[in-house]
C-alpha cells in the first residue's frame, strides 16, 4: 500500500489538516478464513506532523509548540467482505467492498526543530515527568497499542491481481504522539532536571512574546472531542492472490 498518513491531536486542534499530510507505506498478507471474512497482518510505516502555527488562535499563538514523528505500525486486522468473495472461481467478484476492524502496536517519538537542530521530546521532560517535583509523573511510553479501524474495496484486473483503495483511522492509547497531553510544569524545574534546552521547549510562548506567558499548572492540552490521538494511514492498494488447491477451478 503507498499512500498518505495524517494525524489529529492537540497540535492540529483535533483536525486532519491537509496541509499536514504526509507519505506513508505499508506491506500486508490477508488470508480470506471463508467468503465473508478474512485475517490480514500489516505492518506500516508513516509520518504526522503539527504545528500551533497553523492556527490564528490566541491560545495556538500563546502555546507555540510544534512537532513531527515517524510511526511505525504492526498490526492484525480482521475484514468483512461486504459482498460474497466467491473463492473458487476466478471470473466471480471482480469488485470487492471491505470493512475492518484490528490491534496492534506501534512505534512513535516526537521531535521539533530548535535553534537549527533536532531535538527528541520525550527525553527532554517538558511537562516536568520524572523530575524531583513531578517525579510521580512518568514519561510516556514510545511504543503502545494502536486500534485500526476503516473501509476499502478491491478491484480485479487480472486473475490473481487486485488494485484497490483502504483507508482507516488508528485509536492510539497515548495522549503524546505530539508530547503534548498535560500541563505546564515551571521551566526552571524543567531546565533543572534536563537542561537548558528542555526548559526553553516546555514553553515557548517566549519566541513570540518575548517571554514565558503560561503559567505552571495550566493545561497545555485543548483537547474537546478525543481523549488520546488518533492517526489515519490511506493509500493505494496492490496484491496478488496465491491459491490454494482447489481454488479458482473453472465454472461449467
Amino acid at each position: 500500500m503507498l499512500g498518505a498518513s495524517n494525524y489529529a491531536g492537540d497540535l492540529s486542534n483535533e483536525k486532519f489538516l491537509m496541509k499536514e499530510t504526509h507519505f506513508s507505506g505499508a506491506l500486508f498478507g490477508r488470508y480470506n478464513i471463508n467468503n465473508r471474512w478474512a485475517i490480514k497482518g500489516f505492518v506500516g510505516y508513516g509520518r504526522v506532523s503539527g504545528d500551533d502555527k497553523n492556527f490564528n488562535e490566541e491560545r495556538n499563538n500563546k502555546r507555540n509548540l510544534n512537532f513531527y514523528s515517524d510511526l511505525y505500525e504492526f498490526s492484525v486486522h480482521a475484514e468483512y467482505n461486504i459482498l460474497r468473495n466467491d473463492l473458487m472461481s476466478y471470473s466471480a467478484r471482480p469488485f470487492l467492498p471491505y470493512v475492518f476492524l484490528g490491534v496492534g502496536v506501534f512505534n512513535f517519538n516526537p521531535k521539533t526543530e530548535f535553534q537549527g537542530k533536532t531535538y527528541e521530546l520525550q527525553p527532554l521532560g517538558t511537562e516536568g515527568q520524572g523530575t524531583t517535583t513531578f517525579n510521580d509523573l512518568l514519561k510516556y511510553d514510545l511504543t503502545t497499542v494502536c486500534f485500526p479501524v476503516g473501509i476499502g474495496f478491491r478491484q480485479k484486473i487480472g486473475d490473481d491481481f487486485f488494485i484497490g483503495i483502504e483507508g482507516g483511522l488508528r485509536f492510539t492509547r497515548t495522549n503524546y504522539l505530539d508530547d503534548v497531553g498535560g500541563f505546564y510544569a515551571d521551566p526552571q524545574i524543567v531546565r533543572a532536571a534536563y537542561g537548558d534546552v528542555a526548559g526553553l521547549l516546555s514553553d515557548r510562548s517566549w519566541e513570540t512574546f518575548g517571554g514565558n506567558q503560561n503559567v505552571e499548572g495550566n493545561s497545555r492540552s485543548f483537547k474537546e472531542k478525543f481523549r488520546n490521538d488518533v492517526y489515519m494511514m490511506a493509500g493505494i492498494t496492490l496484491s496478488y492472490v496465491i491459491r490454494t488447491k482447489g481454488q479458482g477451478c473453472p465454472q461449467f
